[in-house]
């Protein structure tokens, strides 16, 4: 009987103990690291990588709309699909430019809601199943024993699976930044020297052209160019294809990285919890078993 009660103290003292630290890590969780991962200033070299993405993205955008215009200037209709195409990209910027907002918004966002909403749940969805477990081993009948222990199981396995998901959307931006920063290192001499070749060239073409409208005195105008109005169309389709790398690229870094790093978290998370998870179960009168029997 002594021991069945010391036993019984043992159950309840665990049981508080782990109860306190899921409270603790609520609060801390609450109170503290949703503070720090919500904030701005934690994140700022991810910050800086998505405003310098942004501002080649407003960069190339702006020379692609000089250049369609350029084109358009030139005698006769040659450059005409040249222009349209490079107006129709016009779309893929905006495009890219809404997945960079909505990293940037991101950031602080999943980290507001993985530590201040999912994980502050998880741990209240992990003290009652601690709560059932306790009552678990205080049950007499070994059907609602089962009962409640398969109850908690459930429980715990449900929180579990909710902090790892809030940390997986946590990680998501950071992590992708990582893995995009090479990638946006080794084009952002490339995409700079587009932005400055396409300036220069849709400059040229206008300060050549001035105000004439006539096409046959602009077409004399470009014979005195290097290359002629057939120079300048072969810079355009040279500028149409450099562009339409450089969008290439921004598209991978901007969308399909975060989105394989996303599919590849929630792949790691399947691949985690796909066992069912247990916790300890307490029953006096079987630990008291154990201990005779080792006393024996």
């Amino acid at each position: 009987m002594e021991r069945t009660i010391r036993m019984k103290k043992v159950e309840r003292r665990t049981t508080v103990i782990i109860i306190a630290i899921l409270v603790a890590i609520a609060f801390i969780s609450l109170l503290w690291i949703s503070g720090i991962a919500s904030s701005e200033d934690s994140f700022e070299g991810t910050y800086n990588a998505l405003d310098e993405k942004r501002t080649n993205v407003t960069e190339l955008m702006g020379v692609t709309a000089a250049s369609s215009t350029a084109i358009s200037l030139l005698p006769g209709d040659a450059g005409t699909p040249i222009a349209e195409q490079l107006a129709d990209l016009s779309g893929y910027f905006m495009f890219i430019l809404a997945a960079i907002y909505l990293e940037k918004w991101m950031v602080t966002i999943t980290g507001m809601l993985a530590f201040k909403i999912l994980i502050p749940i998880a741990c209240g969805i992990l003290i009652l199943a601690q709560i059932i477990a306790y009552r678990a081993g205080g049950s007499i009948n070994e059907a609602d024993e089962r009962s409640l222990f398969a109850i908690s199981d459930k429980w715990k396995e449900v929180g579990v699976k909710l902090i790892l998901f809030g940390l997986m959307i946590f990680a998501v931006i950071p992590v992708s930044g990582i893995v995009t920063e090479k990638i946006d290192a080794s084009y952002q001499q490339s995409v700079q020297q587009t932005i400055e070749d396409t300036r220069n060239d849709a400059k040229q073409i206008q300060d050549t052209v001035g105000q004439e409208k006539d096409d046959n005195v602009v077409e004399k105008l470009f014979n005195k160019v290097k290359g002629g109005v057939a120079g300048q169309l072969d810079k355009f389709e040279n500028t149409l294809n450099r562009i339409t790398e450089a969008i290439a690229v921004l598209i991978v870094t901007s969308c399909a990285i975060p989105l394989a790093v996303l599919a590849f978290f929630i792949w790691l998370i399947k691949l985690l919890t796909g066992v069912n998870i247990t916790i300890p179960r307490f029953r006096a009168s079987k630990l008291i078993g154990k201990m005779k029997m080792g006393f024996d």
